[in-house]
């Protein structure tokens, strides 16, 4: 069995399903998983709401990020690639990791982890905005392109 583009995608569109089961999965269970942690690592049971809150709230621009990010390799899927339509797809899950990076700094006040969080969430973000502004642009050279006889 050879590893090809259409197997790796294949797997990322998986990959994405699964992170999606596990994300809604983490949301519903996230009041034991942070009273848990919140037991085995002896922190103050104060600190369980800030958690709790930001963890939920993160789960919103999450799901929305992996609601795209599906859409996005699906589209890639059936070799639309260049288009308006996944340059905004992009827009969308580079502000996602914006947003969760907000949220994140906000709730660095209560728990420190959460500013590194923001700071990973930003530089996804920014990465994003860069490999969607190279797509906007290969999508205005194939229009060019369409143009030209």
């Amino acid at each position: 069995m050879k590893w090809n583009s259409d197997r790796s995608l294949t797997l990322s569109i998986w990959c994405t399903r699964l992170a999606m089961i596990m994300g809604i999965t983490c949301a519903v269970f996230s009041p034991r998983i942070v009273n848990w942690y919140i037991d085995v690592s002896g922190k103050p049971e104060w600190l369980a709401e800030p958690i709790l809150i930001a963890l939920l709230a993160c789960c919103v621009p999450a799901m929305g990020a992996l609601i795209w990010l599906h859409k996005l390799l699906t589209n890639i899927r059936i070799e639309d690639v260049f288009t308006d339509e996944n340059v905004g797809l992009l827009r969308r899950i580079s502000w996602c990791c914006f947003l969760a990076a907000f949220i994140t700094l906000v709730s660095a006040r209560f728990y420190l982890v959460f500013g590194l969080i923001s700071i990973a969430a930003a530089f996804m973000g920014l990465i994003l905005r860069v490999v969607k502004n190279v797509i906007q642009q290969a999508v205005i050279i194939k229009a060019e392109n369409e143009l030209t006889i």
